[in-house]
């Protein structure tokens, strides 16, 4: 990760430093309060972008945790939070989508669904998730509509709907539901996993390992922004600048206002001395969010 010892932001803060042990040590309860002690605490505009980060990654790790333990309202809270901090992680809306829809909050789970979906309109388990709260809230024809053309556009077969089908027509609702719902978990296991493999492997610095998680990842879900960011970042601690900018690219043409992959393609280009495209890159960012801190604190750098 030589190429990104600059960005890191160690040395700068003694309480990043603590909370980012812990979070190595996927001690992730631990690390956050000592990362938003961070942000409290630490002016050094590096250690708040990195602090935040790594704190809405710690929200959603301990989130996934939930998920596992079946505990719909911290798993909902904790994504939630997640999203405070990182609003433009897709992934992180659908599972507090599916968290609140566990608890028969369908309100809450719509809300979501819309944001995941407006982040990356071609999330198909999203658009899944969202048949089945619909079919939930008793809207049965439209739900399951909506789901049977996902799963169809997503690759699913035919032959695997024909439960649900089932049990529909024969008004025997709650076994179609659950018939649905089980089809959406066979979507998103291995890839869930492989994202959190891949994860762990770059927290580790296994950089290699990490890129092929999230290459297998993309091979079946190439509209997954949040992976592609994930995989231009591993990419740029390989020092190969150049296809991470690809990556940064590809993400922000499925969602233009990520902005963590736009300060990511910033950097980037900064890297290949492309200051020009890192200066617009930063101005964009700015553009979506004028108290940009990073992006601002970037650009007075490069004009100096």
């Amino acid at each position: 990760m030589a190429s990104l010892q600059r960005f890191m932001g160690m040395g700068k803060c003694p309480i990043y430093d603590s909370a980012l042990s812990y979070y190595e040590e996927a001690r992730y309860s631990e690390a956050i309060p000592l990362f938003e002690m961070a942000l409290r605490e630490c002016d050094d505009p590096t250690v708040q972008k990195l602090a935040r980060n790594y704190l809405a990654e710690s929200y959603a790790q301990v989130g996934y945790r939930r998920l596992n333990q079946g505990d719909w309202e911290r798993a909902y809270a904790y994504f939630t939070m997640a999203t405070d901090y990182m609003p433009n992680y897709a992934d992180w809306w659908f599972q507090a989508a599916f968290a609140a829809y566990k608890q028969g909050n369908f309100e809450q789970a719509q809300h979501a669904l819309q944001q995941a979906t407006r982040l990356n309109p071609e999330f198909a388990r999203a658009w899944l998730l969202w048949g089945i709260v619909q079919y939930a809230n008793k809207q049965h024809e439209v739900g399951l509509n909506l789901f049977q053309q996902w799963w169809t556009r997503n690759g699913g077969d035919a032959v695997s709907l024909q439960n649900a089908l089932r049990a529909h027509r024969e008004q025997r609702f709650a076994e179609a539901q659950a018939t649905l719902e089980q089809l959406l978990q066979s979507t998103e296991d291995n890839l869930a996993e492989y994202i959190r493999q891949g994860d762990s492997a770059y927290q580790r610095g296994d950089l290699q390992a990490a890129e092929a998680y999230f290459r297998q990842v993309l091979n079946a879900r190439p509209h997954y922004a949040d992976v592609r960011n994930r995989l231009g970042v591993v990419l740029t601690a390989q020092g190969r600048l150049e296809e991470a900018v690809d990556q940064f690219v590809a993400a922000l043409r499925i969602n233009p206002r990520y902005i963590e992959a736009r300060i990511n393609l910033a950097i980037a280009y900064y890297e290949l001395g492309d200051h020009a495209q890192a200066r617009e890159q930063y101005q964009q960012v700015l553009e979506i969010d004028p108290t940009n801190r990073v992006a601002r604190e970037a650009l007075q750098r490069l004009a100096a």
